[in-house]
């Protein structure tokens, strides 16, 4: 007869309370079962030290590791994990097993990363801290949320006891068996085993999966299994997902091992990180030439020729950073600090470092898709990805994409709020993605595209046009034969009213003017939507490229289209989820200006704030006398972003935004001129011409992941029936 991990589980936990309360009435026992747990006290005055690897594939560089006893109590923590992954700790005297391992690490922007582990017992002294032990734990907990496993151990809801542990390794082991057989570590004991961060053997396992732990409410988390291969153009990735309230979950889909990543490629990945450091950290006069800023003799402008510096020509594919090409950008930087890599050019960029490598996936052209954080000297991070390219040396360098027009997918979500006109109750979430289509402007004036027709990973099909002054390219919305080009690019998939309350129409029908599917996506269908997931793009010209820029292919761009296909490195949240994460918001007293400021609804454009004082009005986002503009709670994402959205004084959209470190409160957003025809500036900024209205702004922030999160002020009338 077939026992389940879940009765597996109950019986373990009957069976250690029963131990528990044969303790309680025995004096004479001397050891008694801990907090959920078949637990030991250590003996009097031990020294036991814990070791391990903690990776991800890569090492998790910066991780401290934090060992909690079954009661709840810290009884060891690391130093900062370094670059071969190991770490050691000595366990306090009075440490009671089970324990709970916790490697976490925090950026600047408040991000925290965690993996988790587990000791069953005091004898057991190895625990490596990776994401298989991370879905170990997942799976011990009650709610399914790694993070909570040692709160739910020392409440004593949760077991983790030899044979618990044993148990729940082997249906892990079951549920990945495709992929431990095509990397050959069928047999490797994910706890315990001996590895080394090279990228070979169990750690070219490592480098193969990622797992994803989403919690959707207080006691069932969301869990997502992708495989990391390569993929050719227009492929999904082998993906799994399930709630952790599965008892039965099924196993990985064949895996072909000739996909997988090759051996060693964490650690060229490693090594190309330092070497981009290296030439970050010399002086800007010998990392590039060019021509001096007039008005900050620190920077330089330039191309690709212009990058001269041994250590920084040494990290481009062939040693010429002229072969890089990344969505119609190459190397360089202009007068208004635009062009691939045009940090390169500014002094202020010296001595940035990037770590924290990841392998994503390998393109159909082998060319290394790898993810990487970057930390500049005033302490702001950032994270992206870069394509390298081996160059057959063992190295591997820079090549960017080699496409020639940008764009991109991501994950988006965002709550919106209504402050002006008396309807905050209509405040709601969205999820889904942006179609990040940048509206370029031909060098002879006028957009470059005509349309782009955008494929979704479903195969459901969206259509992108130019929008005004918008700085990207709108969703385009039909009704019979009429077209409306709306001035967003992201397609909501799922939304609810932020009160929870079902009974009001749609917020699509209150807001129309926005782009939402015609039926939500359910809470089941987002969750079951795979990360690394494959869009197609196809870039339709409003004139014959060659004619632009003086190639000759034999193709007209305005009838054929140039494809290109890019990938969500994340996958959209659920509103659920969605609700768990802290997002930083606008202050009182700033949601107080806006609102004493903004148009009645007696008046035209109601809700709005509009610049009818003088032309060059300036939009300072703070309070007061120059107070902080927002405000960022203990778990909220910082912004690194600030966008406005309004209309100009003829009714063009436009957005215009301004990066800013996570450490700063308030900002001047300055007005930027995007193109012919765009009158919403006074004189080209930074100041915004007479009669421009604002209908909202946001506060962006990303996370390691990839994911973007909003939190929209929106200032406008909603379409309400009386």
């Amino acid at each position: 007869m077939r026992i389940d991990v879940y009765e597996t589980r109950r019986f373990l936990m009957k069976r250690e309370f029963a131990k528990l309360s044969l303790a309680l009435a025995s004096a004479a026992l001397m050891t008694v079962a801990g907090c959920g747990g078949g637990s030991d006290k250590l003996p009097a005055d031990p020294v036991v030290t814990l070791s391990g690897i903690a990776a991800t594939g890569a090492a998790f560089t910066d991780a401290v590791i934090t060992v909690i006893d079954s009661r709840g109590i810290t009884v060891g923590q690391s130093q900062p994990v370094g670059a071969d992954g190991t770490y050691s700790i000595t366990l306090a005297a009075a440490a009671v097993a089970p324990f709970v391992l916790v490697a976490s690490r925090t950026d600047a922007n408040g991000d925290t990363q965690s993996l988790v582990s587990v000791i069953a017992s005091a004898n057991v002294t190895t625990a490596n801290i990776t994401p298989i032990t991370t879905l170990i734990a997942s799976r011990l907990s009650p709610s399914g949320d790694p993070a909570k496993l040692a709160s739910e151990l020392a409440a004593g809801d949760a077991v983790i006891s030899t044979q618990a542990v044993a148990d729940t390794v082997a249906e892990v082991q079951a549920i990945l068996a495709p992929l431990l057989a095509a990397t050959s570590t069928a047999s490797f004991d994910p706890l315990t085993g001996t590895f080394s961060t090279n990228g070979t053997g169990y750690d070219r396992l490592l480098d193969s999966v990622k797992i994803t732990f989403l919690p959707a409410s207080a006691s069932s988390t969301n869990i997502e299994i992708t495989v990391k291969q390569v993929l050719a153009d227009g492929d999904q990735p082998t993906s799994l997902s399930f709630s952790s309230d599965t008892a039965n979950v099924a196993p990985l889909p064949a895996i072909n091992s000739t996909t997988l990543v090759a051996d060693g490629t964490s650690a060229k990945i490693a090594t190309f990180l330092r070497e981009l450091s290296d030439c970050y950290a010399l002086p800007v006069d010998q990392r590039v030439t060019g021509a001096v800023d007039s008005d900050e003799p620190n920077n330089r402008t330039g191309d690709a020729t212009a990058v001269t510096g041994a250590a920084c020509l040494a990290v481009f594919s062939g040693n010429d950073p002229t072969s890089f090409l990344s969505s119609g950008g190459r190397v360089g930087r202009t007068g208004d600090n635009r062009g691939a890599f045009a940090s390169l050019f500014r002094g202020g960029a010296t001595s940035v470092v990037f770590s924290q490598g990841t392998y994503e996936f390998t393109r159909s052209n082998g060319d290394i898709v790898a993810g990487y954080k970057s930390r500049d000297a005033g302490g702001n991070e950032t994270y992206d990805t870069f394509v390298l390219k081996d160059d057959g040396d063992g190295k591997l360098r820079l090549i960017g994409n080699q496409y020639r027009f940008g764009g991109g997918v991501k994950a988006y979500q965002q709550r919106r709020n209504f402050i002006t006109l008396g309807q905050q109750a209509y405040d709601y979430f969205s999820t889904g993605y942006v179609t990040d289509v940048p509206n370029t402007q031909r060098n002879s004036g006028g957009n470059l595209f005509d349309r782009v027709v955008v494929t979704t990973p479903t195969g459901a099909t969206l259509l992108l046009k130019p929008s005004g002054a918008s700085s990207f390219l709108g969703l385009v919305k039909t009704n019979g034969p009429t077209e409306t080009v709306t001035g967003t690019s992201f397609v909501r998939l799922r939304s609810e009213y932020v009160d929870g309350e079902a009974s009001r129409p749609h917020p699509r029908t209150v807001d129309p003017s926005l782009f939402f599917v015609a039926a939500d996506r359910t809470e089941a269908e987002l969750a079951a939507t795979a990360s690394q997931g494959t869009w197609k793009m196809e870039y339709y010209t409003t004139v014959d490229i060659p004619g632009l820029d003086g190639l000759s292919n034999g193709v007209d761009e305005r009838v054929t289209p140039v494809v290109q296909y890019f990938k969500n490195r994340a996958r959209a949240l659920t509103v659920g989820e969605l609700r768990t994460q802290g997002l930083a918001q606008l202050t009182p007293d700033l949601i107080a200006e806006i609102q004493s400021g903004a148009r009645t609804a007696l008046e035209s454009a109601p809700g709005q704030i509009v610049f009818d004082s003088v032309d060059g009005e300036t939009a300072d986002i703070s309070s007061g006398a120059g107070n902080d503009g927002w405000s960022v709670g203990t778990g909220q994402l910082p912004p690194t972003s600030i966008t406005l959205f309004g209309r100009s004084p003829t009714s063009l959209n436009f957005s215009d935004s301004v990066d800013v470190r996570s450490t700063v409160r308030k900002v001047m957003v300055p007005c930027s001129v995007q193109g012919i025809g765009d009158d919403h500036c006074f004189d080209g900024g930074p100041g915004f011409a007479l009669n421009t209205r604002l209908t909202g702004l946001h506060l962006f922030a990303r996370d390691a992941a990839g994911r973007d999160y909003a939190n929209f002020y929106a200032l406008y009338q909603l379409d309400i029936a009386p």
